[in-house]
């Protein structure tokens, strides 16, 4: 499933986003005005979602 949400910050480095989504299978990350989209595994998708929180890239 793909899923968008608002960055933070717009210097946020998508390599480091792509690592820490790497251990729940999310993939194609991009940056798309100021928003992060890629996509997971519906099961997975609320672990990321906090995992990102966690780290502070997204609100």
């Amino acid at each position: 499933m793909k899923v968008n949400y608002p960055l933070k910050s717009s210097a946020a480095n998508i390599k480091e986003i792509k690592e820490v989504l790497k251990p729940f299978g999310g993939r194609c990350a991009k940056i798309v005005d100021s928003t992060l989209e890629y996509q997971i595994k519906e099961e997975k998708q609320e672990e990321a979602y906090r995992m990102l929180k966690d780290k502070g890239y997204i609100d």
